[in-house]
């Protein structure tokens, strides 16, 4: 009865220390880590460099049992589409989602030039939206003077008709009548030519929409054709840097793509990344094998 109250006190104790203690997590080997800064080096080397292809802020972490995540943010230094409110102000860049910050030291990685293609970019487009809106503001005001005089000469019209229906209209309300008449045709020519010219001003605008949208489309297009291929290339010719890591674990890249686009993923399995390297198949073959999606 006493061994088993001491029992009991021990399996209590135990429980509480645990309780509480922090989770403690197995060592990832130094070696692993080492192999995973030398792969972020070359990556970062490769992905400086190409129009399409530029990446910042490259880092990376290590899941147990599944293998090397890099996360990047895709750097375009184009034209980029930009969203505007009805406020007339300059539209500030969407930043992509920031990956998880590692437990290690690191290195903010600033874009001066792309800043400043960005800010040249958002102040272009804000200056054709002003003017765009301010052509629309004219034909609305013209639209809103011809409503307003075309109403007056309505009203004086009726005016004139009910009066003719009470008693015959002398020389000068005929030519009065008469003159109205004519005003109002011409009013109305007038109008159907403003509202013409609203037609066009919208379609213009809805063509230039598209016009930057497909632009968009064809640059992340090129992005993710580009780095895929780089990544799978970068993997080929120094897989060796990744001796310490398990075969049946993946090496994947993470690209936040600026804007609504979502994020990239190029997910490669160690295995095949050791067939490209002994040369048994490509990097074109790499990319391939590779599990590409978007979410």
């Amino acid at each position: 009865m006493i061994a088993l109250r001491r029992t009991s006190l021990l399996v209590a104790a135990c429980a509480a220390v645990i309780s509480h203690s922090p989770l403690l997590a197995a060592e990832v080997s130094p070696a692993l880590k080492k192999n995973a800064d030398i792969l972020q080096t070359i990556l970062h080397t490769a992905f400086k460099e190409g129009e399409s292809s530029r990446l910042s802020s490259l880092q990376y972490s290590y899941l147990s049992g599944q293998g090397l995540l890099f996360q990047a943010n895709s750097v375009r230094s184009s034209r980029h589409v930009f969203h505007f409110s009805g406020s007339g102000a300059a539209p500030v860049a969407p930043m992509p989602p920031i990956p998880p910050l590692p437990n290690t030291d690191f290195e903010f990685e600033f874009d001066s030039e792309e800043i400043e293609r960005l800010t040249e970019a958002a102040q272009d487009m804000a200056e054709q939206m002003r003017d765009q809106h301010r052509q629309s503001y004219r034909i609305a005001e013209k639209q809103r003077a011809i409503e307003r005089e075309l109403r007056d000469v309505e009203r004086e019209t009726r005016d004139i008709e009910f009066n003719k229906s009470l008693s015959k209209l002398d020389k000068e309300q005929q030519q009065e009548l008469e003159m109205l008449k004519q005003k109002a045709k011409l009013l109305q020519e007038k109008r159907a030519e403003v509202e013409k010219e609203a037609s066009l001003t919208r379609k213009q605008l809805e063509e230039q929409r598209a016009k930057q949208l497909a632009e968009q489309q064809q640059q992340t297009a090129a992005m993710v054709k580009t780095v895929g291929e780089k990544f799978s290339q970068v993997l080929c010719d120094y897989g060796a840097s990744l001796r310490d890591m398990p075969d049946s674990e993946y090496v994947t890249l993470q690209v936040n793509n600026r804007g609504n686009e979502g994020r990239y993923y190029w997910v490669v399995k160690k295995a095949d990344i050791n067939q490209c390297m002994t040369g048994k198949i490509k990097a074109k073959d790499l990319l391939a094998k590779a599990n590409s999606y978007q979410f």
